[in-house]
């Protein structure tokens, strides 16, 4: 018995199935992602501060391997790596109130 051969209208469709599947992944995946980085904002954004201001690049060894040294990291930027999270989290409600109040003046009346 000889199996019937798709017509282009079924292969269309199963290639519309097919992308559609695949960008029902692709969103799951992105939307992890998103929820991850808002989860972790505070450290994240700390964290990239801290790295620009009190870590030093790394020494290139003869192998050009990049070496890491415990002492590249002042004692300052680890331990704002740290409470970071912290501070964040103390800041974030300050901020807010400050920025609020500075945006309920511009609607107010003299």
């Amino acid at each position: 018995m000889m199996k019937k051969q798709p017509t282009p209208l079924e292969i269309l469709m199963a290639e519309q199935r097919r992308v559609r599947e695949s960008c029902r992944v692709q969103e799951q995946k992105i939307n992890e992602d998103f929820k991850y980085i808002h989860r972790h904002s505070g450290r994240i954004f700390f964290a990239g501060i801290s790295s620009l201001f009190f870590s030093k690049p790394a020494e290139v060894i003869e192998n050009n391997e990049p070496e890491e040294r415990s002492e590249q990291v002042p004692f300052i930027g680890m331990m704002l790596k740290n409470f970071s999270p912290l501070l964040w989290e103390a800041a974030l409600p300050i901020l807010l109130r400050w920025g609020m109040g500075r945006i309920g003046k511009l609607f107010k009346k003299n």
